[in-house]
């Protein structure tokens, strides 16, 4: 499964900011998650990740060291094509039923 995930710093001091470069240069990603983007925002405020999982428990476990400074929000993605396509069949159903069928069954 493919995962939007981005975060923000919550705090930092120069202290924090040395431990958390340490643990990033000895810190490795679970065995079975794949980074497809990996990006710190400019301005140092946050940053995003697109990555493959196959459960969220693994995504849970990439994002659990890191709790002391950073805030996350994870969302599972899907290609434009496959989303529109969807949407195509949610349009389709909607079409398929009346107005008068359900305003009768009410």
């Amino acid at each position: 499964m493919l995962f939007h995930a981005t975060w923000d710093f919550i705090e930092s001091t120069e202290d924090l900011e040395r431990r958390h470069v340490a643990l990033w240069a000895e810190w490795q990603p679970p065995a079975e998650m794949g980074f497809v983007a990996l990006y710190i925002d400019a301005d140092y405020s946050g940053g995003m990740a697109l990555v493959e999982v196959e459960d969220s428990a693994t995504l849970a476990r990439c994002m659990a060291p890191w709790l002391p400074w950073l805030r996350f929000t994870a969302k599972p993605v899907l290609p434009v094509e496959e989303s529109m396509a969807i949407r195509g069949e949610a349009v389709a159903f909607r079409d398929s039923v009346e107005l008068t069928e359900l305003l009768s069954s009410g």
